[in-house]
């Protein structure tokens, strides 16, 4: 059995912003009503930097899959030598709505152009502390 918890549940006592510099860090006080009826104070730091697309790139011709390498500050700080990671394609929503972003990002990134994309899903990547919906979508590559 699962057990959920509905929005009525929730009162928000407080919430503070930590942090506008990059993104937008915020501490939140809640207050939670359990299914007995008692109430527990929960603070809570919640981190907001927009949702995101990414995408698997297939290029038929030579048969392989499309990756970039950059370099992520926090993977160099949490143990990463040289900070560098290699990745999907992806990139922040910007105001876009996905399949517009995942385009942009894909011409950016790698410099192809696709076609036909198709959304395969969306979720969220670490809902423990980030806002972030990041949508996941395939397509093959068109030209460089």
């Amino acid at each position: 059995m699962i057990k959920t918890s509905s929005p009525a549940e929730i009162n928000i006592v407080e919430d503070r912003i930590l942090s506008d510099n990059w993104y937008i860090l915020r501490k939140i006080t809640y207050d939670k009503t359990t299914s007995d009826h008692h109430t527990i104070r929960h603070v809570r730091e919640v981190y907001d930097r927009g949702n995101g697309a990414t995408i698997l790139l297939y290029n038929q011709q030579l048969q392989t899959v499309i990756l970039t390498r950059q370099f992520r500050l926090p993977t160099y700080v949490n143990g990463n030598d040289t900070g560098m990671l290699i990745e999907a394609c992806a990139g922040l929503l910007d105001k876009d709505n996905p399949e517009a972003a995942i385009r942009r990002e894909t011409e950016e990134e790698t410099g192809y152009q696709i076609g036909t994309v198709k959304k395969v899903f969306e979720a969220y990547m670490s809902p423990g502390s980030v806002t972030e919906i990041l949508y996941f979508f395939v397509a093959l590559t068109q030209r460089k």
